[in-house]
């Protein structure tokens, strides 16, 4: 997992992943306010960004996730939000799992969970594997909008 902000990418970039930054080169030249809601490809179906609005609710409302496929940058482009994270452990349940339809799994209980406190230009990295609880608010219910860049796991290997 990687936890930043854009303004701080150009002096970390060297550390990252190619495929990371190619995701991050994309969402630092990309205009968001002329894009509709929805997938846009960038690298096929090897790399794509989903452009959302979500509503921010009590972190207990939200389920934990994880990826098998994917990694996720979750890039927050207006708003407010916190995204708990817990790594995977014993103690972690699955509730629902979708990794073959939807590359998703959701889980009932996850171990101990830490919070990252996105505002506009924060951006994480979620690898397959890392559980993360996204959309929880930070004080009040809220309206976020924001970008997932998706990237296959094709992309990060060595």
């Amino acid at each position: 997992m990687i936890f930043s902000d854009l303004g701080n990418w150009e002096r970390e970039k060297a550390v990252y992943p190619k495929a990371v930054n190619r995701g991050l080169e994309y969402i630092r030249s990309t205009d968001f306010s002329t894009l509709p809601l929805g997938k846009h490809e960038i690298e096929g179906d090897l790399m794509f960004a989903l452009l959302q609005e979500a509503s921010t609710r009590a972190w207990e409302e939200q389920r934990p996730e994880s990826h098998r496929t994917y990694t996720d940058i979750q890039f927050l482009i207006s708003g407010e939000e916190i995204i708990r994270v817990a790594p995977w452990s014993e103690d972690a349940k699955v509730s629902e799992e979708a990794f073959e339809l939807k590359d998703i799994a959701f889980y009932e209980q996850v171990g101990k969970e830490s919070e990252l406190v996105l505002s506009p230009g924060s951006f994480a990295v979620f690898y397959p594997g890392d559980i993360h609880r996204p959309c929880c608010r930070v004080n009040d219910n809220g309206t976020i909008k924001k970008v997932v860049i998706k990237i296959h796991k094709s992309l990060l290997e060595l």
